[in-house]
């Protein structure tokens, strides 16, 4: 089953939204979710998956529907991943 959010837009040192108000506000006003949630609704690849089941800890997850967007933090950067038809891409 594919999921709705498989395109990875960029991270936060990039930043995908082009305006740093915009970013900020899709950091600010996600809430965090549980990974269960995430992995449900995000399409990640091998070498991702491997990565948050070898450092499990190290991740947090958040999702920002207002912005159409879900994300995870890993030291300190963020990832965003968006659906196909996002104004972001």
């Amino acid at each position: 089953m594919m999921k709705e959010y498989d395109i990875l837009i960029g991270t936060c040192v990039d930043n995908p939204f082009k305006e740093l108000e915009i970013l900020e506000d899709v950091i600010d006003t996600s809430r965090e979710i549980t990974k269960e949630t995430f992995m449900r609704n995000v399409e990640l690849d091998e070498d991702t998956r491997y990565q948050m089941r070898t450092f499990s800890d190290d991740f947090t997850y958040y999702s920002n529907l207002k912005y159409g967007t879900y994300f995870f933090t890993w030291s300190g950067i963020e990832y965003f991943y968006v659906k196909e038809d996002s104004i972001y891409l």
